[in-house]
């Protein structure tokens, strides 16, 4: 059983609904008599906040994007590299080698990906373990 008001209740009988406008974000003991607020008085007058940060910003999301196409997966530079993925993943894990990890996906470059297939077809670290 909800003993609670609803929130909305209609006037009795007796009593009228004010017809002046209410604004709930005004306090309850503002001495001001206006009925706009002061944010407001003057709608027509201009402000020049200057010009806006980002001039050129399609250039620097054309240049963003040129890096990233550069950039491979896991799964694309195992692909080309004839490695398996796995040695990718976990030799980032680890550290040893170079990449970038934006939330959970991984990129790594490929010149850094062909110098790590380097070293391990050069014996300098057997990781098939």
């Amino acid at each position: 059983m909800n003993l609670r008001p609803s929130g909305y209740e209609a006037p009795e009988e007796g009593l009228q609904a004010t017809a002046e406008r209410v604004n709930p974000a005004e306090s309850l003991g503002s001495s001001t008599d206006e009925s706009t607020p002061l944010m407001l008085a003057e709608p027509s007058q201009h402000k020049n906040f200057g010009q806006p940060v980002v001039s050129n910003a399609r250039a620097h999301v054309e240049q963003a994007s040129s890096r990233m196409a550069a950039l491979l997966t896991p799964v694309q530079a195992a692909a080309r590299f004839q490695i398996p993925e796995y040695l990718l993943r976990r030799a980032c894990s680890e550290g040893r080698l170079e990449h970038l990890r934006v939330v959970n996906a991984l990129w790594l470059k490929p010149s850094s990906v062909a110098a790590f297939v380097e070293s391990i077809q050069a014996g300098g670290r057997r990781d098939d373990s």
